[in-house]
């Protein structure tokens, strides 16, 4: 009973979460927030609203930033996971990929993509690398290629094939399309979308609202630490208002 029931709770629910920095900083105010089973939810904000915090604060690695849950829960497929580390939330099934990368450059992509899997095992750790290789063949052809020689686009790749390696759940992605070009970031939707089709649920992080809203199902907009706005990723589309005061977007650019 217990395991149905996991299998059927919302893949991320976040409750009434505040995050700090030190004593003096509140970097999130009691965000709430849901990603059900199967679905990707983007969350937008400009830069400095408290994506990357929001991010961190599911995934286990406030502490690495010098950050603190001052209050609120944190639970995906209905466990608790406020406080655990991020090697036990990796093992629940949420993986991230951190923003700006973080690839090992001095390590090959094979190597990279077995740091990734250190949590699964024989079998299925080769199944994890041929899906990923399938998904990005480019990775195949640079297996034994030193990470740090790869495109920044490859290097995404790479990052979200790393992520993918430890067959999560559900994947926290932080700004995937950061320094990309225009056709890579319709790779990265492309990519996401087949992500959630293999049964896996995606909370993106993004400040890019014309791509977000093109693969999400719902979203959410942050500011200043709360969440402002939340609906579909349809309606969100249509709002021209809330586009053009909270992303910079005009009508044009999210039709």
């Amino acid at each position: 009973m217990q395991e149905r029931d996991a299998q059927s709770a919302d893949a991320l629910d976040v409750a009434g979460l505040s995050v700090r920095y030190g004593r003096s900083i509140t970097a999130l105010r009691e965000v709430s927030l849901t990603v059900r089973a199967g679905e990707v939810v983007t969350i937008m904000g400009l830069n400095g609203a408290g994506k990357s915090t929001l991010a961190r604060a599911v995934t286990g690695l406030l502490p690495v930033q010098g950050g603190s849950i001052a209050s609120g829960t944190i639970r995906s497929f209905g466990e608790d996971v406020t406080r655990r580390s991020p090697r036990a939330i990796v093992r629940h099934g949420v993986a991230q990929t951190l923003e700006g990368r973080r690839i090992f450059g001095a390590m090959t992509v094979a190597e990279n993509l077995e740091m990734g899997g250190t949590t699964v095992r024989g079998a299925e750790l080769r199944e994890n690398r041929d899906q990923v290789y399938q998904l990005f063949p480019r990775l195949d052809e640079r297996r034994d290629q030193a990470a740090g020689l790869l495109s920044g686009g490859e290097q995404q790749m790479l990052a979200v094939a790393r992520a993918l390696m430890s067959s999560p759940r559900l994947l926290v992605l932080d700004e995937p399309t950061l320094g990309l070009s225009p056709k890579l970031v319709t790779f990265v939707g492309d990519t996401i979308r087949a992500i959630q089709e293999a049964g896996t649920s995606v909370l993106l992080i993004e400040q890019n609202a014309t791509m977000a809203l093109s693969v999400a199902d719902r979203g959410y907009v942050i500011e200043h630490g709360r969440i402002i706005h939340e609906d579909t990723a349809a309606n969100l589309r249509a709002d021209e208002g809330l586009q053009r005061l909270l992303l910079g977007l005009g009508a044009e650019d999210v039709a």
